[in-house]
């Protein structure tokens, strides 16, 4: 299947997008009242 440059880009962003917004959501439910807290060393 083929798939300009342009597609791709948009495709791609679009996967990170969503990827980023489950790990969000899950960082909340985490971080929320009685969650646990993660210092940025684990990010690193």
């Amino acid at each position: 299947m083929e798939c300009s440059e342009e597609g791709k880009t948009i495709l791609g962003t679009y996967v990170l997008r969503e990827e980023a917004n489950v790990w969000l959501k899950n960082a909340k439910m985490r971080l929320g009242p009685g969650g646990i807290a993660i210092p940025w060393e684990m990010f690193k």
